[in-house]
């Protein structure tokens, strides 16, 4: 049986990267990890209530002290019982956490970066409201400082493709993400 198509999808909180794994997923038959649910899990684990705090405290967690090897084996544990032939894996924050994936799924996973303005990041978070009347603007700020200091920016770099989202209609996002995926299989 040969080795699934796996790609990643990164970008900055409210780029849009949910939208292209779920457009991947409804056009092509596949399955989405989301390394949040990682986080959340963990969350649950330690009996915390899930709020902006612990979410940050844990996801933080995971990219300091070496524990980006277990991250990226919790993310594994979870593509490698997949049947599909494409796995997306949504929301990697780390090159860390992208190299031991890529040692642990002894493949090339390629990575897919959406980008969107600040302004409009900000938009859609606010809009989306994950933590209600916690999730305000200082909140997305230090959010977003904490990710580019896991390494976001640089796991950014490593793109094999880039989508600027920051004007895209939800159509024109699925026209993008379905040329990319489609370039690939």
């Amino acid at each position: 049986m040969r080795k699934a198509l796996i790609l990643i999808i990164v970008g900055l909180p409210g780029s849009g990267k949910s939208t292209a794994a779920g457009i991947i997923k409804k056009k092509f038959d596949a399955d989405i990890v989301h390394s949040g649910d990682v986080v959340r899990e963990e969350v649950n684990k330690r009996g915390l209530k899930y709020t902006p705090k612990t979410d940050a405290l844990v996801a933080h967690w995971f990219h300091t002290s070496g524990r980006e090897k277990l991250m990226a084996k919790r993310v594994w544990d979870k593509v490698r019982i997949s049947k599909k032939r494409i796995i997306v894996i949504e929301g990697l924050r780390s090159p860390k956490v992208f190299y031991y994936l890529k040692k642990f799924s002894k493949t090339k996973p390629f990575i897919i970066t959406v980008n969107a303005s600040f302004e409009m990041r900000v938009e859609r978070e606010l809009k989306r409201g994950r933590f209600g009347k916690e999730e305000t603007l200082n909140y997305l700020k230090t959010r977003e400082k904490l990710e580019k200091s896991h390494g976001i920016k640089e796991l950014m770099k490593k793109s094999d493709y880039r989508i600027d989202n920051t004007n895209l209609t939800v159509r024109q996002m699925e026209s993008k993400i379905v040329k990319v995926v489609k370039s690939l299989i």
